[in-house]
């Protein structure tokens, strides 16, 4: 695969079909990578202030967890 060092790429050599498939691909990319960023930053928030805190003499019963 060959490295792209430019910033723009010539879209117009691209028959319309192909031109609109490529778009649709690039939209669905920024919009994969904006959620990931998104979701990071609100775990990231959610993890560094817990809601409540347990008992020290709370122990964690993995059977009992399971029980059905």
């Amino acid at each position: 695969m060959q490295a792209v060092n430019q910033k723009y790429l010539d879209l117009e050599i691209l028959p319309e079909r192909a031109r609109k498939e490529l778009l649709d691909f690039y939209e669905y990319l920024l919009t994969k990578y904006k959620k990931d960023k998104g979701k990071k930053e609100r775990l990231k928030r959610i993890l560094s202030n817990p809601v409540g805190i347990l008992p020290e003499e709370y122990k964690f019963d993995r059977e009992e967890a399971h029980e059905r």
